[in-house]
């Protein structure tokens, strides 16, 4: 790590003295103090930064470089780091150290950034079910369109978008000091991937009205060393070779050295999510009246989510945005219903008879039903980095269990949720969440009583006119109720200067 740093610094101090510059430093300081554990909305939606300690303190610093050279390239680099008391994994990191390099509308990305890629508001939202801005990021490769691209032929009406990525968690030193002695059930060492295509119809930002927008995503795990757990504590190396890649990549079966589900199934751990939108400017093309937006997420975690045979499974929101800062200047209102999971049955089909294939005795049958999801039986820990989700932080992160498991014990669940934000001065404004909902498990670890809750969080932020670069937030919390762990409430306060150089 300490070579990255030294490398990317390097580069920094290298850089070629021509075109647009700018170097933003940023600082803040973090404290927060809680009854219990840190309330819901003061843990989440931080990639990964606050935790449920119930007293939390840490200071954050970070230097940003942004470089335009000419009409075609740009790139980026960024290095962040903190220290203090903040993590059950660790009391410093590097939270953020990546490049960035943009050719026309071509993108490369490489290392841990923190990214928000979903449509999703990224500030009142509930939760991305795939990538939310919940968990540490996890370092990766990424090659894709920065945006939205124009199909030739279409008149301008018909756009284009996606990105391809391969990555590495970096938890595997968390996950062993937690859950080995235990002798709990983990993957180590895992490799990432994921990609994502959408398409759009119309253009908002420049001549329409309205537009439509569906894409897909597809996140996996896969490689690593499999811990079974036990009193032997038998771990299992996996298959990841240029073939095996390949096989995740197309959501195709395990190879020969794979593990006894991943051949019969799907290679590694996979899930994703098809995301359909609607925008429609309110007031005209002037849009004086906002931007109302519409929206569906459909969660799946195999073959059968894809196809929609757990078609009830869906994010659904609608959600207004001001043209003006106003005392209230966005609302999003969400239903999450996660209760199906393609049924309570497991229904099996053939794939391979015996009598025909005899070499695929192991492929007999596949089934729907009883999805699980945030769950697999080989990758415990499923989506999450560091006890995070990088999915919905309702489905409780793994730093929730108190039984020392890495897994997501509550899947099932219906819940509703309220985003507001807005101004009371131009230079003071507020953000305020509420979200209720009940849980009832897992189909084959149901909750003896339903677990129901409901968790606010209030933020108050002040932009300093004065002191130029300086926000003052105060944010305050309340659970009550067992959807989110515990009941409690807290506070918490952040402090932070920013200031840039320009050239």
């Amino acid at each position: 790590m300490k070579q990255k740093i030294a490398l990317l610094t390097a580069c920094m101090c290298c850089l070629p003295l021509f075109g647009q510059m700018t170097t933003t430093v940023q600082s803040s300081a973090f404290t927060a103090l809680a009854s219990e554990q840190t309330p819901f909305w003061l843990v989440n939606h931080n990639w990964g930064v606050n935790s449920l300690n119930d007293n939390n303190l840490y200071l954050r610093a970070g230097v940003f470089h942004a470089q335009k050279i000419d009409a075609d390239w740009s790139f980026e680099a960024g290095l962040d780091g903190l220290g203090g008391r903040f993590s059950a994994a660790d009391n410093t990191r590097i939270q953020q150290l990546y490049g960035r390099l943009d050719w026309k509308k071509i993108r490369l990305d490489i290392g841990a950034r923190e990214d928000y890629t979903s449509f999703l508001n990224p500030h009142l939202s509930s939760g991305d079910m795939v990538n939310s801005n919940n968990a540490r990021p996890v370092p990766q490769i990424k090659m894709g369109l920065n945006n939205f691209v124009a199909v030739p032929y279409a008149g301008s009406n018909f756009f284009i978008k996606g990105d391809f990525a391969v990555g590495k968690y970096l938890d595997s030193e968390y996950l062993e000091t937690k859950f080995a002695p235990s002798q709990k059930k983990f993957a180590s060492d895992i490799l990432s991937h994921n990609k994502s295509i959408y398409f759009r119809f119309g253009d908002i930002q420049h001549k329409h009205r309205q537009q439509f927008m569906f894409g897909l995503v597809h996140a996996a795990q896969w490689g690593g060393t499999l811990h079974r757990g036990g009193e032997n504590g038998a771990v299992e190396p996996q298959p990841r070779g240029i073939g095996d890649f390949l096989r995740v990549v197309l959501a195709k079966e395990g190879s020969a050295g794979a593990s006894a589900t991943d051949r019969p199934y799907v290679a590694g751990s996979q899930w994703g999510a098809w995301l359909f939108k609607y925008d429609v400017l309110l007031g005209g093309i002037a849009g004086q009246g906002g931007r109302l937006s519409v929206h569906a997420q459909h969660f799946f975690d195999d073959g059968s989510g894809m196809t929609f045979y757990n078609w009830r499974d869906n994010l659904l929101a609608v959600e207004w945005q001001s043209s003006a800062k106003s005392l209230l200047s966005g609302v999003v209102a969400e239903f999450v219903y996660t209760k199906h999971q393609s049924g309570s049955v497991i229904f099996y089909f053939d794939i391979a008879p015996k009598a025909e294939h005899p070499e695929h005795h192991d492929q007999i049958a596949k089934g729907n039903g009883k999805d699980n999801y945030y769950n697999n039986s080989d990758y415990a820990q499923g989506p999450s980095h560091y006890g995070k989700t990088l999915g919905s932080p309702l489905l409780l992160s793994p730093e929730y269990n108190t039984d020392g498991s890495v897994n997501f014990k509550g899947n099932r669940l219906i819940a509703y949720h309220l985003g507001i934000e807005g101004y009371f001065l131009p230079e003071f404004r507020y953000r305020l969440l509420l979200t209720g909902g009940q849980n009832w498990g897992r189909y084959d670890l149901p909750f003896k009583d339903v677990h129901a809750g409901f968790a606010s969080g209030l933020d108050l932020i002040y932009h300093s006119k004065t002191l130029q670069g300086i926000d003052i937030q105060l944010s305050m919390g309340a659970d009550s109720g067992r959807f989110f762990g515990a009941s409690t409430r807290g506070a918490a306060l952040t402090v932070s200067k920013q200031f840039s150089l320009s050239r």
